[in-house]
């Protein structure tokens, strides 16, 4: 597995690159987003890991052309990942918020590939999430922590409000933009569901 690894400072670069080989990836890096932009095109990767203030281009545009060439991304940020950022900023694939453990990382990283490879649809009523495009009914980009929020409750599995709250929040935003009945709702003795709504 090859993947680029974008950020502006080079202590990062070379500690995560050590990290990354270890783990049995190729690694190429880069340290501005012009660098990253070129090397896209010179050669083909399974993910990217951008740092959100990359600098010379944004990571925004990066993550544009990344889509494009559906190349899955992983940004790294030392801001607090909100619903804000999940339904207005920069929509990656994976979020890790500064400062991560090692293993956070690799996680991420291996997380964002294992969907970019998947067919599996994932349905609920009137919503689907497509985990191989990171679309929400073929429309809005979801990230891998909206698809395993999806995964949960259609399993009925437990989720931890601390840990998903902007997760939650942030797909109940996607199913009202796209006019979907579809909603996350807390319901007594039982937890987090996914419910239909009644028109209107």
């Amino acid at each position: 597995m090859k993947l680029l690894l974008a950020d502006p400072d080079r202590d990062f670069l070379e500690a995560f690159k050590i990290l990354l080989t270890l783990s049995d990836y190729s690694v190429k890096t880069a340290f501005d987003g012009t660098q990253v932009i070129q090397k896209l095109h010179e050669e083909r990767f399974d993910a990217l890991i951008v740092n959100s203030d990359i600098p010379r281009i944004s990571a925004s545009e990066i993550i544009k052309k990344c889509r494009e060439m559906n190349i899955p991304t992983v940004i790294v940020s030392d801001r607090k990942i909100n619903s804000a950022i999940l339904t207005h900023g920069m929509i990656g694939n994976a979020y890790l918020q500064l400062p991560f453990l090692p293993y956070e990382l690799t996680s991420a990283v291996r997380g964002v590939i294992e969907n970019s490879n998947s067919k599996e649809i994932l349905r609920y009523e009137d919503t689907s999430i497509d985990a191989g495009s990171f679309s929400l009914c073929d429309t809005l980009p979801v990230t891998c922590d909206e698809i395993n929020v999806y995964r949960s409750l259609i399993k009925k599995e437990p989720l931890d409000f601390k840990t998903y709250d902007p997760y939650i929040t942030s797909l109940n935003y996607k199913f009202e933009k796209l006019k979907k009945l579809t909603r996350i709702k807390y319901l007594i003795n039982e937890g987090y569901r996914l419910v239909t709504i009644k028109n209107g």
